[in-house]
């Protein structure tokens, strides 16, 4: 047990309505004097010559973005500010809470912004880190703790089943990352488990403030909730104890060959200017968080409606990388129209034997042989494409369109995130970015992915290269027949506008 769960017994108020009846909370912005924090001064170097560019930077190893997170924390003299759907009781969120509350010791503001979704058995934790003077923890559209998750979500279905998806991590309003990855291990490559690959992009410039904005316009949307607020009062430990808790988790892990991995130059690269940031044109992709009262039914956010433009306007190839992909029948109707027009268009997204989502995948399913008519290019990733026993899930959320234009996120093309979830992301227009992230996927394919084809019997076959030669599989590969009899039964549940 570590620093953000403790055993504790929890009530709070029934109604969710309630929680529009708090006391007024303290007003909470983001920090515009910040240009004299050695951050500050790094930029507006960096910004000389060039004040509308953003410097931007890739993340696509795990543990390179987590060792930027923890860099980034001890290097903020101001602020940080968070949002994130999940964090977990696990090294990555043990090392991210005990930096954070080192920041807070040094005056710096701490504000956590998380999705209450996943959040019940760290509640205790977060609300003693939010007892510092410096940090406050808010969890958006809070579920009930006086009765089980599942109970008030039948209860409240329309309400609790709409989640804030994004995530960023903004240091002194000067740096931030945007992206796919939560604050757990198997995000950042330090999961003993399983291991997601994800993208985050870095960024400096005005893109920055955008983001503050962002983060500004949902902490203080009435569905962000103090995590103190509650009453009765979750009860928690005093934050020494808190601290004591992680230290000795962290001292339990030691030898832990991920943390003698955490890699302190890149931070220092950046801090010294020496980090290849790519000067490009960026700007934030977020829906408007009143997204999630769903007053609308079917209504899309900005993030889709920025996607759907961005998308199509291909002329050459659009290249999208989606962990959890049900395009539904207007989808697969859209990217046939850009194949039609000439427009090569590549989706990779996960196998059966790759996903943690298998009710996902049994919907996606349908739409395989619809996709592959239409000439659209198919690939699914291979569970296991190392020595590692781990299993490798995709969770990356990227969109390629004519090698110049990028978007990373935490956007899947599914229903959940077109109508029901908040989502964000970062665009980017540069051939340099653009077109190295493009160049990477294509080497990935042959090695990390099965290629589908449509047999001439109308069936489904999956191309992949092992040492010893092209294989051609006729089922889904390296799965059991009980899964892949699940997922048949699954695909026959009317599930589809929930994935």
């Amino acid at each position: 047990m570590g620093m953000l769960k403790t055993l504790v017994g929890r009530r709070v108020p029934e109604k969710y309505r309630k929680y529009l009846n708090l006391p007024a909370r303290r007003e909470s912005w983001k920090k515009d004097n910040t240009a004299d924090s050695r951050l500050g001064r790094l930029v507006s170097s960096w910004l000389r010559g060039r004040p509308e560019k953003c410097g931007v930077y890739r993340l696509d190893l795990g543990l390179d973005a987590l060792s930027m997170r923890l860099g980034l924390i001890d290097a903020a003299e101001i602020c940080i500010d968070i949002q994130s759907y999940l964090i977990r009781d696990d090294l990555s969120g043990n090392l991210i809470g005990l930096r954070l509350i080192d920041a807070a010791n040094r005056g710096v503001r701490v504000r956590l912004l998380m999705d209450d979704a996943l959040t019940e058995e760290i509640d205790a934790g977060l609300v003693s880190i939010n007892d510092h003077v410096n940090i406050e923890v808010r969890v958006f559209n809070p579920f009930p703790r006086s009765r089980s998750r599942f109970r008030s979500l039948l209860a409240n279905f329309n309400i609790l089943n709409r989640r804030m998806h994004n995530k960023s991590f903004t240091i002194d309003n000067q740096v931030t990352i945007v992206g796919g990855r939560n604050l757990a291990d198997e995000y950042f490559q330090t999961s003993s488990e399983s291991e997601f690959i994800d993208e985050d992009l870095l960024a400096i410039g005005p893109v920055v403030n955008q983001v503050s904005v962002g983060f500004d316009e949902y902490w203080n949307m009435l569905e962000s909730i103090a995590i103190d607020s509650f009453e009765p009062p979750i009860e928690h430990p005093p934050i020494n104890e808190t601290i004591y808790a992680g230290m000795m988790y962290l001292e339990e892990r030691k030898n832990s060959p991920f943390l003698s991995s955490i890699n302190n130059d890149l931070v220092e690269q950046l801090l010294s200017s020496e980090l290849p940031l790519i000067e490009a044109d960026a700007q934030l992709v977020l829906d408007h968080p009143d997204k999630v009262r769903g007053l609308t039914r079917n209504q899309v956010g900005e993030t889709t409606n920025f996607l759907r433009r961005m998308v199509s306007s291909a002329t050459r190839e659009v290249i999208i990388v989606s962990p959890y992909f049900v395009p539904q029948r207007q989808g697969v109707a859209f990217l046939a129209a850009l194949v039609s027009k000439g427009v090569r268009v590549v989706v990779i997204t996960n196998s059966l034997a790759s996903t943690n989502h298998t009710s996902v995948h049994a919907v996606y399913a349908r739409y395989r042989k619809p996709l592959l008519r239409q000439g659209i290019e198919l690939y699914e990733l291979r569970p296991q494409f190392s020595a590692s026993d781990l299993k490798i899930t995709l969770h990356s959320k990227v969109a390629v369109v004519d090698g110049a234009s990028l978007f990373v996120g935490s956007f899947n093309l599914d229903p959940r995130s077109l109508y029901i979830n908040t989502e964000m992301g970062m665009a980017v227009e540069s051939r340099e970015l653009a077109g190295s992230v493009a160049a990477s996927i294509g080497k990935s394919l042959q090695e990390r992915t099965y290629s589908l084809r449509l047999a001439r019997s109308g069936g489904i076959r999956w191309k992949y290269l092992t040492n010893a030669g092209e294989q051609v599989a006729n089922k889904e590969p390296h799965t059991t027949i009980w899964r892949r009899s699940l997922t048949r039964l699954m695909s026959l549940l009317p599930i589809e506008s929930q994935m």
